[in-house]
């Protein structure tokens, strides 16, 4: 924290004195709602809104990249705070505060910044299976590409790629303190055509660090290259990291192909999750995020673009990790082998839970991932987990203008079967194993400022099924922007 603290100073105090000469805006919101909290009235707001949340209060400045041409020198500097009242927490927290230096195709990132809104905010986990919009920034710095950068030669016609390295540091209530996140992404595109791209790549997480009971979790800086190279730990380091990988590794391998047409826009695009070596080698199979995006340029009064996802992470590479070896495999294997008695099947893979960062990947009360991930109720404010890793999920997203007063609407729809973990299944009271069903729906009405000097949108939301309690609620925000 105190590293992300001087990096911003080290990047705003000397640039700040450039902000007369700079367009600065101002974003202003202030809501309340009712005391029920259906799934997408809370889901998916970047950690803003809580369930318990019945009136709240947002206010940002945002001074944006302003130089056209991407070789220049620029930045970006921005700053955004929350205050809340919940039925169970009052709160008042940083949402955004960063500086950004921008320089030919790279970027230099540090402090608190929302990602990207993808897909016109249709997506239920922001087209990241394993980092959506459910939860507050990490304070963190990071050296990112802006764009993808094209090969030299005539190469650059076809093939381009991009990067991300980064650390972030976990500053909420958890059995780990102030773990570490190691972030890492490579893609690469292809343009066959000018209008139609494919891009691909893999990215990689991973909780290390922190501080326990019995102490600092020490890591060194060889530690810290095994951890970066996915590699297992050393002799300093814990039973399970020996046996393992350095750190609690989680990874995305996805793919998107991309159409630009003169009158509408499409994507194809996956996401394969995996925990650990069975899924990187697909063992874990169908599991991941399918998803289709279609949106339409015109100015078309009734609608716009569309997302349909399905969520799927029923297998987990098989319901056993490992099983007992029989006599005769025992005698075959080597007996320094930390699996001497056990055959390892490469099953369970349990995704978002780690038995050593307890609070698996979590943050603020609310999994990381996507919000069908449902977490485990927090005991003395800190949360183990998720109970509900294995699920099939359908989700619909629709938006468009309607003619009366060009109000712009929002659907979110969604329908998920639920059953539980591998290990702890969910059960009836006879003990056998059921599926829990869950439907959630919202509507937002955004009525825009050229009607009122200020934005009004209507949120209304319900939940039914056997997962979550069933709940009608509604929200009102009214908000301004504009330029200081």
């Amino acid at each position: 924290m105190r590293l992300c603290a001087i990096s911003i100073c080290v990047l705003i105090l000397p640039l700040h004195l450039f902000c007369q000469e700079r367009e600065v805006s101002f974003q202003v919101e202030a809501g309340g709602a009712t005391s029920a909290k259906p799934f997408w009235l809370h889901s998916g707001t970047r950690g803003k809104i809580s369930p318990d949340t019945y009136l709240w209060g947002n206010f940002g400045a945002f001074s944006d990249f302003s130089k056209t041409d991407t070789r220049a020198f620029d930045f970006a500097l921005g700053a955004e705070g929350t205050g809340s009242l919940g039925k169970d927490k009052n709160r008042l927290f940083v949402n955004q505060l960063f500086g950004k230096i921008r320089w030919q195709n790279l970027t230099l990132n540090v402090g608190l910044w929302n990602q990207p809104t993808q897909y016109d905010g249709l997506s239920a986990s922001n087209g990241n299976i394993l980092y959506s919009n459910n939860t507050r920034n990490m304070p963190g710095i990071s050296i990112a590409t802006w764009d993808y950068i094209r090969f030299p030669w005539f190469l650059g016609k076809w093939l381009a790629f991009k990067f991300d390295y980064s650390e972030y540091v976990m500053l909420d209530d958890r059995h780990v303190k102030h773990a570490h996140v190691h972030h890492k992404m490579l893609g690469g595109k292809i343009t066959i055509i000018p209008q139609l791209s494919i891009e691909g790549g893999i990215e990689d997480f991973a909780q290390w660090g922190g501080k326990t009971d019995e102490g600092k979790i020490r890591y060194n800086l060889k530690d810290y290259l095994k951890m970066v190279c996915i590699e297992s730990g050393g002799e300093n380091a814990s039973r399970s990291d020996q046996i393992n990988k350095l750190g609690n590794h989680i990874g995305n391998h996805f793919i998107r192909i991309n159409y630009q047409g003169t009158r509408f826009a499409a994507t194809l695009f996956y996401n394969h999750l995996f925990e650990d070596g069975s899924g990187m080698r697909y063992q874990n199979w169908p599991d991941g995020l399918y998803g289709i995006y279609f949106t339409r340029k015109d100015k078309s009064k009734w609608f716009k673009s569309v997302v349909y996802e399905l969520y799927y992470t029923k297998s987990q590479s098989g319901p056993r990790h490992d099983r007992p070896a029989t006599d005769e495999e025992i005698a075959q294997k080597d007996p320094n082998d930390p699996f001497q008695d056990r055959i390892v099947l490469g099953g369970n893979d349990n995704y978002l839970n780690h038995g050593e960062y307890s609070s698996g990947w979590s943050l603020y009360g609310q999994m990381i991932g996507a919000p069908f991930f449902t977490p485990r109720k927090a005991v003395d404010g800190i949360i183990s987990g998720t109970y509900n890793n294995r699920f099939i999920a359908h989700h619909l997203g629709i938006c468009g203008e309607l003619p009366l007063w060009n109000i712009r609407y929002k659907i979110m729809c969604s329908y998920s079967l639920n059953y539980g973990t591998h290990s702890v299944p969910f059960r009836d009271a006879q003990g056998n194993a059921i599926t829990r069903r869950q439907a959630s729906a919202a509507l937002e009405l955004i009525l825009p400022e050229n009607k009122l000097p200020f934005t009004t949108t209507l949120h209304l939301g319900a939940d039914r099924g056997s997962l979550l309690p069933h709940r009608f609620g509604a929200m009102l925000t009214i908000s301004k922007t504009g330029i200081f």
